[in-house]
C-alpha cells in the first residue's frame, strides 16, 4: 500500500470515539449526571480519584476464577475524566492483560484512548515502516479496540462493583 492510498476518516473515528461514549455511559450510569451537570451552569461535580468500577466478563472454567474488567478513575475535572481501565488477574503467559488509559470529555460526549498498554501521543497516521512499528491507523484500532471491549461488557459481563458519585453545588 502507498503513503497516499490510506486516509483519514475523521467521521468514522470521532463516530467511534462518541459512541464509546455512549457505551461507557451504559456501564456506569452515573457517567449520565456528570454529563448533563457540566452543561447547567456554577454546577460542579466531583468525581473523586480512585473510585473503581468493575464488571465480571467471563468465568474461567478450569481454575474457577473469573476475569474482571477494572475501570479506576484518575483524575476527575469538571469537564473532563480519565480513566484507567484494566484487566485482570493475569491470564496468560504468552501476552499482557489489555491495560488503557481513555479520557471521557463530558462536555463534547465522547472518549478518546490516550494510552494503551503504557504506549501514549498515537499520531493520526504512521508511515510505514515505523521504529514501533504501529499500524498506519493505530489510534483508529486502539478506539475500535475500546468500543469492542464495551461492547462485550455490555453484552456479556455482570457488574461487580459501581463507584458513587458525590456532587455539590
Amino acid at each position: 500500500m502507498k503513503d497516499r492510498d490510506y486516509r483519514l476518516n475523521l467521521v468514522e473515528q470521532m463516530a467511534e470515539c462518541d459512541a464509546n461514549y455512549i457505551r461507557l455511559l451504559k456501564l456506569i450510569p452515573a457517567f449520565r449526571k456528570i454529563s448533563t451537570a457540566s452543561k447547567k451552569p456554577f454546577q460542579r461535580q466531583l468525581l473523586e480519584q480512585g473510585q473503581i468500577a468493575q464488571f465480571i466478563v467471563a468465568d474461567q472454567e478450569n481454575n474457577a476464577g473469573k476475569i474482571v474488567l477494572e475501570i479506576n478513575v484518575l483524575e476527575a475535572f469538571k469537564y473532563t475524566t480519565t480513566l484507567e481501565i484494566i484487566q485482570k488477574p493475569k491470564t496468560g503467559h504468552w501476552f499482557e492483560n489489555p491495560t488503557m488509559q481513555v479520557r471521557v470529555y463530558h462536555d463534547a460526549c465522547t472518549t478518546e484512548v490516550t494510552s494503551y498498554q503504557g504506549h501514549r501521543n498515537f499520531q493520526p497516521i504512521y508511515q510505514l515502516p515505523n521504529p514501533r512499528m504501529y499500524h498506519r491507523d493505530e489510534k483508529n484500532q486502539v478506539n475500535r479496540f475500546l468500543g469492542e471491549w464495551l461492547t462485550h461488557c455490555l453484552q456479556y459481563g455482570r457488574i461487580e462493583k459501581v463507584p458513587d458519585l458525590t456532587y455539590s453545588v
